[in-house]
């Protein structure tokens, strides 16, 4: 079975109904988990932003990014979408494993809408690893962003806008209207909405601790897989290592892994030119200024008073931090390894090489190198053109023979 033979019975079956599906020729089951965040309290629009309830710290409150656009679907408080509270999540485990001793948790990337494309990698890394899988969603993505936003028509008028006002802007369109909307209102949303993903992971680890995912054994191992800005996610997670959840866990990275200012995401698939800019730009002062402007932010990246939190900080620029973030990369190189691709023009190899194995090469984190035999991109690895199918599959193959050996090592 080639890949896109694979990608579409996936698919298929992955959009059926009912919250258990079992597909008994491919030796699978794809599970529906409900969840409830209980950490939206964070987002910008509650009345509880406004403190912090670790340091009975209170700031003041903000709403000038509320209203920027008068676009209804675009300008609203992150609080008040309703689909990122309470959304589910799903578990791709082998069907001859009743319960699993090994658990994958899959971060997907910037600007995704729908699971379909990562479902052969989810479901061959759990054939290979005897692991489940659980497919999570990050913050406002996927099944957590609210509807309108995948919208061609209510997008490509605010995509029009943005191109109207801002003649210099480039790569507007109607698939990255509503992030770079609401990332060039407020940079800092990439925090919150990742510091709300990073609350709500560690909620399902100890859900599964405490006996509530039935189809996971409580002593199950914790990995991570991330992809594009999953793995930015999840180098902060292993690095933050909250409740010592993560310190035993493998990480491995496709196409991300270096710091955030080190890739290159303006694409009309991802965000345009316009945000990319404000974004690198917002985060630059803030840095250099030590969060002066934005209080409640400078409050969770100080790493006295939050040291897990602040790990944000550390992956925000490559020439911040440095020294603390390549010492902490030391102390974990054996457990982390990145896989990238030498044409992928939004996470550089290069990049990945300076972060993870540190500006003068002396830390060992093992980075893969490949360049496939087919036109692909970052977006696009494994393109579901008929005519190439055989390539795309055994590199494919080659992919996840690379990630499963390093789980499995």
């Amino acid at each position: 079975m080639n890949y896109n033979e694979l990608y579409e019975i996936l698919k298929e079956n992955f959009e059926k109904e009912g919250n258990f599906k079992t597909i008994e020729h491919l030796n699978v089951t794809i599970e529906t988990i409900h969840f409830h965040s209980k950490k939206a309290d964070l987002l910008n629009g509650s009345f509880s932003t406004t403190s912090c309830e670790k340091h009975q710290t209170h700031f003041k409150e903000s709403n000038e990014n509320q209203m920027l656009y008068g676009f209804s679907s675009i300008d609203v408080k992150d609080f008040d979408i309703e689909r990122n509270k309470r959304f589910d999540y799903y578990i791709l485990k082998r069907a001859d494993i009743e319960i699993a001793e090994g658990t994958l948790i899959f971060f997907h990337g910037l600007n995704e809408k729908k699971w379909d494309k990562y479902l052969p990698w989810a479901y061959e890394l759990a054939q290979k690893t005897k692991k489940a899988i659980i497919l999570f969603p990050i913050a406002f993505h996927m099944n957590r962003a609210e509807e309108i936003w995948s919208d061609r028509r209510a997008m490509v008028e605010v995509a029009q806008f943005r191109k109207k006002n801002y003649p210099e802007n480039t790569n507007c369109s109607f698939v990255n209207a509503a992030i770079s909307s609401r990332l060039e209102a407020h940079p800092q949303r990439i925090f919150w909405s990742g510091f709300q993903t990073y609350s709500d992971v560690i909620q399902v680890v100890k859900y599964i601790r405490n006996q509530k995912i039935k189809s996971i054994s409580k002593e199950t191992s914790i990995d991570l897989f991330g992809y594009s800005i999953g793995s930015f996610l999840s180098m902060i997670l292993k690095m933050a290592d909250p409740e010592g959840i993560f310190e035993n866990s493998k990480l491995f990275c496709f196409c991300g892994g270096m710091t955030i200012d080190r890739m290159f995401p303006i694409s009309k698939y991802i965000m345009d030119a316009r945000a990319a800019i404000k974004m690198q730009t917002v985060f630059a002062e803030l840095l250099s200024s030590d969060f002066q402007s934005d209080e409640r932010l400078g409050h969770f990246q100080d790493e006295k008073l939050h040291p897990q939190e602040s790990w944000f900080k550390m992956m925000l620029r490559y020439n911040y931090f440095q020294k603390e973030r390549e010492d902490r990369i030391k102390k974990l190189h054996h457990q982390i390894k990145l896989y990238v691709l030498e044409k992928d023009e939004v996470a550089s190899p290069m990049e990945a090489l300076n972060t993870l194995q540190g500006g003068y090469r002396n830390i060992k984190t093992e980075v893969e190198i490949q360049d496939f035999p087919y036109e692909y991109s970052h977006m696009v690895p494994f393109p579901l053109t008929n005519k190439i199918q055989k390539e795309v599959t055994e590199a494919f193959q080659h992919f996840i023979n690379s990630a499963s050996e390093f789980y499995n090592s």
